[in-house]
């Protein structure tokens, strides 16, 4: 027994190794290779097997059990990130109050569920979708994976959002697309004039893109992302009953994981540029495919604050499909120009793969 338990304290110790370099990874983000994307995206299962550890040694050896008691509480920095409590909502009853609020919805559309033989059914779908999205009033609309067939009658998506009270679009021109599709592509949409935009296409469907539009006296650049979409084929794996299979899977999987690391790298490096060389306010949404633990967002969370960390609320995950349980959607603001008043993943809403983001926001008085 004794031997068990020394041998299991030297497998903690070099665990423990592990749990503070992909701690510090994901606090400083001091390189943008590869490789710290596995260990930072590990930080979820470094946490609970460190749970495993705690249960382990508070029934073999309780003094140890303080080692990874530490490790538990020092990934309490990385609260904010991963979980929300309920706050006070915003004071919006007086007319000051309510004075240059505007609302974003960030929603990775799915092409609308549209197929390859259309039939009454997705039809009804798309519409039931399209009228949720203009029921939620929000003054801009950042669509991943829109989508547009002038064909077919219900899915002239550009054509029932101009008339439905976003007169102002914005699209990226991705040259990369398939052949027969009319787009299926990065897409927004205000209700307020567009005076500059700017796009920048990766792969097929992803790209970056900002529209600066006028809200009253003040200017707003909204930049939409979506970047690198690793395309992972989770249930693939998951169903494998075979080694073979499973190794095969497995292969494939790390590989495209790798292969995005290395290209929202050279994304981030575009949305940077971006953000700092705005003269306006900035919000940036979209469809980021890269957890709270992750070079992407550690880089954007040192330039602007995230809405959900500070009116958030719950886990947030906001991806419907396997492994679920992740936040790969999000809006980051600039908190000198901003306030943000509220947002909300609203995970009820099981239109698409992913579930829509809302943000609601003010400009800040400008102290002369």
């Amino acid at each position: 027994m004794k031997g068990l338990k020394g041998f299991f304290w030297f497998l903690f110790k070099c665990f423990a190794v592990y749990s503070l370099l992909v701690y510090g990874l994901t606090f400083w983000v001091p390189s943008s290779h590869w490789l710290p994307g596995f260990l930072m995206m590990s930080f979820p299962v470094t946490v609970l097997i460190n749970f495993g550890f705690l249960v382990f040694w508070l029934l073999v050896d309780s003094k140890k059990a303080l080692a990874p008691l530490f490790l538990i509480f020092l990934s309490g920095i990385f609260l904010d990130r991963t979980y929300q409590f309920k706050k006070d909502p915003v004071d919006l009853t007086s007319k000051d109050n309510k004075e240059k609020v505007f609302k974003v919805l960030n929603y990775n559309v799915f092409g609308f569920w549209i197929t390859q033989h259309h039939s009454r059914e997705d039809d009804a779908e798309t519409n039931k979708m399209k009228k949720w999205i203009l029921k939620q009033n929000a003054d801009v609309l950042c669509m991943p994976e829109f989508n547009n067939e002038e064909n077919v009658p219900d899915f002239r998506t550009v054509q029932f959002l101009k008339k439905s009270g976003y007169p102002y679009s914005n699209m990226l021109d991705n040259k990369n697309m398939k052949d027969g599709t009319t787009f299926k592509t990065l897409a927004m949409f205000s209700k307020y004039p567009i005076i500059a935009h700017k796009e920048k296409s990766t792969e097929q469907q992803n790209g970056l893109m900002y529209i600066d539009i006028v809200v009253g006296k003040d200017t707003l650049r909204v930049i939409g992302v979506h970047l690198y979409s690793m395309s992972l084929r989770l249930s693939k794996l998951v169903n494998q009953k075979e080694m073979s299979g499973i190794k095969r899977e497995t292969r494939g999987t790390l590989s495209q994981m790798k292969k995005g690391f290395i290209a929202r790298v050279s994304e981030t490096k575009i949305l940077e540029k971006w953000i700092k060389e705005s003269p306006y306010a900035v919000i940036v949404c979209g469809d980021f495919n890269e957890t709270p633990y992750s070079y992407v967002y550690g880089k954007c969370r040192k330039l602007l604050n995230n809405a959900f960390e500070t009116r958030g609320e719950g886990f947030g995950f906001s991806f419907n499909h396997l492994p679920y349980f992740i936040r790969i959607d999000n809006q980051f603001y600039n908190d000198k120009k901003l306030e943000a008043i509220d947002f909300k993943t609203l995970n009820k809403i099981k239109y698409s793969d992913h579930y829509p983001c809302l943000g609601t926001y003010r400009f800040k008085k400008v102290v002369e």
